[in-house]
């Protein structure tokens, strides 16, 4: 079969050829004309709209090889024909066909025809190498129509309260998609400049689009201006008064869009193939083998291996086919996958699949399928397996991890790495461009997943261990500076996998975003050890660290949690009532026989609790009519920062 590698972009080493390398190359196919995917290799094979925006995008000299849609040619020997992809405007599919095989790479596609780019294409080929932006059940977009209706409805209520609709789309491709939208919505386009310079390429090849505007920003009352996601926040923005902001993005799926990209609304229209279009694909295809790139690689390949066929993910994370506690003895079976999943410029070493057994990617890869399962019964039944799978030490670590922390919350020590420390470590660590860095982290506006579209490709992953990961924590704490700080976590995340990466960031962030509260995490620990909830709760409470509180009901021992001086405990919220009847028969009614017993014993007043209950009920002319008149107490609760008095009788003398 046709040889495939992965090194910072697809190579065939038997014809010389990358295809869609991120670097400089001597030789190279160029699906489309997007900046990540354009370098100024010295020739490349590509279309003619993909040759004419390149040259608007990355001028220079090189060598083009223009090769119409549908017509196999000759190339250097190889029998090559490219088709459309449907992604945007002059994107392209490379099929390859040699004697006794053929492949087909799909670059970035998408199957939904669109109204500016060229409907896509397809031919049988063995092998398939595809990307899988989208590749997870959750990542299912609505039918197009209904998504343009709700766009054009956005717009027109804007304009209707005296408001600027700003649109948010990519200047190549995704800006023209929504132009073509409003055509016939008697709405007026205004472009921000780098659209408009795209858009009028797109017409010199005969597109046609609704009447448009260049940006004026003394003219935007009742217009609707298309601009790229990294003028969101812009001072061209700031000076709108009045204006209402939506992001175009297939990600708007997420219920949490409008936080992600601080915008007023989120639209999920894409240019990429969502789930069910990618399996479409690989049966409209039918290939021998699939190898998948980009987003949910991994557990797309996954989801096909599962369907038969045999399928891997161009990186090292294909070890989520194998069961959580895959013992050493095991990794000869290992082997082979390994093999196929490592594809590249190193062949299957025992470094290489210890790599792919890595502990922490394993928690990583966790967290990824916890952040693609809505249900919350489904999230602690996953987390609960994880855990179950787990010895004392590295459950203690994992667990605290899982909320979202390095150190749990007892444990005073803090990291000190802000956000600047972050992004340096990761230009450091891949050696990015600044602008290809600043693409990446605009498109985000989240860290975590910056750190994944960064780091993706661009390291060399050795194993990396729970306990390392710690230990890690605790180095990178105790050092002094924000420069030793960068330099250590530069070093570490260049020998990390894309999506360990990502969740070394997220933990260093404080904010794992995958949808886990502590309260679940909780939940997952009962669950996994068959505990009580209740004394699953209490104990993280007196302990205030869930590491601990999971290690004890592993070992059956919760009944050891106790209050220890100068640990402090965990705050507890308020419970409120909605009137004061239900306070009287919440606190007084289910407490007065013991209250009044212990008054009258010790001749102390009532428990507080029992005393503002009786004291709001008697106010409010409640309770029973022969209670008798008690001396209550009620004290004045101000929010602010709790604090917690830890005493000792030793710390006492009498006077």
């Amino acid at each position: 079969m046709i040889d495939v590698r992965y090194e910072r972009g697809v190579f065939l080493p038997q014809q010389n050829l990358w295809l869609d390398p991120w670097e400089a190359k001597d030789f190279a196919f160029v699906s489309h004309a997007h900046s990540d995917h354009i370098a100024p290799h010295r020739e490349m094979i590509v279309s003619e709209r993909t040759a004419r925006l390149m040259q608007a995008r990355l001028p220079g000299k090189r060598k083009e090889i223009i090769l119409p849609f549908g017509q196999e040619q000759d190339v250097r020997g190889m029998q090559v024909t490219l088709l459309p992809a449907g992604h945007i405007f002059g994107s392209a599919q490379f099929f390859l066909r040699t004697e006794n095989d053929s492949l087909l790479y799909t670059g970035d596609f998408k199957l939904r025809r669109g109204q500016s780019a060229e409907p896509a294409e397809w031919t049988a080929a063995s092998t398939l190498i595809m990307e899988t932006t989208y590749g997870i059940p959750r990542y299912r977009l609505p039918p197009t129509e209904e998504v343009i209706a709700q766009i054009i409805a956005f717009c027109r209520d804007a304009i209707e309260a005296d408001e600027v609709p700003v649109l948010l789309g990519y200047s190549l491709g995704k800006a023209q998609e929504i132009l073509c939208a409003l055509a016939g919505a008697d709405l007026t386009p205004m472009l921000h400049g780098s659209v408009y310079q795209m858009t009028r390429i797109y017409e010199q090849y005969g597109q046609k689009f609704c009447d448009y505007l260049r940006y004026h920003a003394n003219d935007l009352a009742g217009k609707v201006l298309i601009c790229p996601p990294s003028a969101n926040r812009s001072r061209m923005l700031e000076k709108i008064p009045r204006k209402r902001v939506a992001m175009i993005t297939g990600w708007a799926v997420d219920p949490n869009a409008i936080y992600r990209y601080q915008v007023d609304a989120a639209f999920p229209l894409s240019d990429h193939a969502d789930y069910d279009d990618l399996l479409r694909y690989v049966e409209l295809v039918r290939p021998r083998r699939v190898f998948t790139l980009h987003g949910f690689a991994a557990q797309f390949a996954r989801d096909l291996r599962a369907r038969g066929i045999e399928a891997w993910a161009l990186t090292e994370e294909n070890q989520m086919e194998l069961t959580f506690g895959t013992s050493l003895a095991q990794l000869p079976e290992i082997a082979p996958v390994a093999a196929v999943a490592d594809r590249g410029s190193r062949s299957a070493t025992p470094a290489t699949i210890a790599a792919a057994t890595s502990e922490f990617l394993a928690f990583a890869n966790v967290g990824e399928a916890i952040a693609a399962t809505p249900a919350k019964l489904e999230k602690v039944d996953q987390l609960a397996e994880y855990f179950s799978t787990l010895e004392d030490e590295r459950l203690a670590l994992a667990t605290v991890y899982f909320t979202g922390h390095a150190f749990p919350q007892t444990d005073l020590r803090t990291l000190q790495v802000g956000g600047s420390v972050i992004y340096r470590a990761l230009g450091g660590a891949t050696k990015i461009s600044e602008a290809e860095f600043r693409r990446i982290a605009h498109s985000h506006g989240d860290a975590g997943k910056t750190a994944f579209d960064v780091l993706d490709g661009r390291t060399v992953p050795e194993p990396f261990g729970i306990v390392d990961s710690y230990k890690f924590f605790e180095q990178l704490q105790k050092l002094r500076g924000p420069v030793a700080k960068k330099e250590a976590l530069q070093n570490r995340l260049g020998r990390l996998s894309a999506r360990e990466g990502q969740y070394v960031v997220k933990i260093l962030t404080g904010d794992l975003r995958i949808g886990l509260r502590e309260g679940l995490v909780e939940e997952a620990i009962a669950r996994a050890f068959n505990a009580p909830l209740d004394e699953v709760k209490e104990a993280n409470m007196l302990l205030g660290d869930i590491g601990r509180t999971a290690v004890l009901a592993r070992n059956n021992d919760l009944r050891r949690a106790e209050l220890s001086l100068f640990r402090p405990i965990k705050c507890m919220l308020a419970s409120p009532e909605p009137t004061a009847e239900a306070i009287w028969k919440r606190f007084f009614e289910a407490n007065a026989a013991a209250a009044d017993t212990t008054a009258a014993v010790t001749g102390r007043p009532l428990h507080p609790a029992a005393e503002t209950a009786v004291a709001v009920a008697a106010a409010a002319g409640c309770g029973p009519a022969s209670t008798a008149p008690a001396t209550v107490y009620v004290e004045d609760k101000f929010d602010g920062i709790r604090a917690q008095l830890h005493a000792s009788r030793a710390n006492f003398r009498k006077k």
